[in-house]
């Protein structure tokens, strides 16, 4: 069978956009400003690095679509959070003179 191991179109495109999906939910101002107010910038930070391993792991270990599916969400989320906090606390530690 010449289709064996091929991923449908619709499925790879439903991969590649949960994990923006996921981003945009959590860099949503309402969701990243939570992280940021309660944990603050360098704990925010360790938050999305281990929500961000956690995804790869469960993307890592997936052995269906399904698993595959939530795992990209999880990592999306992730760099979402990431995107957000550490433009914030890179202008914060930046010298003035920059």
């Amino acid at each position: 069978h010449t289709d064996a191991g091929k991923i449908p179109s619709g499925t790879e495109g439903l991969i590649v956009s949960l994990f923006s999906l996921g981003a945009m939910l959590t860099a949503f101002p309402p969701v990243s400003s939570y992280f940021l107010d309660s944990w603050g910038r360098k704990a925010s930070i360790m938050i999305g690095s281990v929500i961000f391993i956690v995804g790869s792991a469960i993307q890592a270990l997936a052995w269906g679509t399904t698993q595959l599916l939530i795992g990209r969400f999880v990592a999306g989320m992730s760099i979402g959070l990431l995107s957000s906090v550490i433009v914030l606390y890179q202008s914060e530690v930046a010298p003035a003179s920059m």
